[in-house]
């Protein structure tokens, strides 16, 4: 019997271990086991996590605004999605060497936990804006370097469009 071996298999359901000096890369590859796990932990990482609600009525008319529900009236469904943002922040620390867990420790939700570790890694906003900056004008002004093997050019191109695309750069063609 023969069995394959791949380098950097972690599994369907397990979050690589994180990267520090590849946090876009390892924050894709997060994105992509957490929907794979379950999509909907993908959304509460994104959006953060559910928190039942109901709406209060008199007379079958619903009257104010929607409330928490408390603990003791969660159905399935609730518990199902309330265990999911657990799951996802399980997986994520995990993912964590111990020396960066300090960063996240004391998120109470993943979705937290996630913006921590790009405010971190990627910046703020501004700084974040001034990344996507000079990746554009990095594209827009690409060119093969002197000595470059047309593989080299094609490499180092093919990682600036996934730049350009993961930080949403929408390339026009003239």
């Amino acid at each position: 019997m023969s069995t394959s071996y791949i380098p950097n298999s972690y599994g369907l359901n397990k979050i690589p271990p994180f990267d520090e000096h590849n946090f876009a890369m390892w924050k894709t590859k997060v994105m992509i086991v957490l929907e794979t796990m379950d999509y909907e932990m993908l959304k509460i990482v994104e959006k953060g996590p559910h928190i039942p609600m109901y709406q209060p009525m008199v007379n079958n008319s619903p009257v104010g605004t929607l409330k928490q529900k408390p603990d003791t009236s969660h159905d399935d469904d609730d518990k199902k999605l309330i265990s999911l943002d657990k799951k996802a922040r399980t997986a994520i620390i995990n993912s964590l060497p111990y020396h960066m867990c300090h960063h996240v420790q004391n998120c109470e939700v993943a979705q937290e936990m996630m913006d921590t570790l790009i405010v971190a890694y990627e910046g703020t906003v501004e700084v974040q804006a001034t990344i996507i900056n000079d990746v554009n004008q990095r594209y827009e002004h690409f060119f093969a370097q002197q000595g470059e093997s047309l593989t080299q050019t094609v490499n180092r191109f093919n990682c600036l469009v996934n730049d350009t695309c993961m930080l949403g750069i929408v390339q026009h063609s003239s």
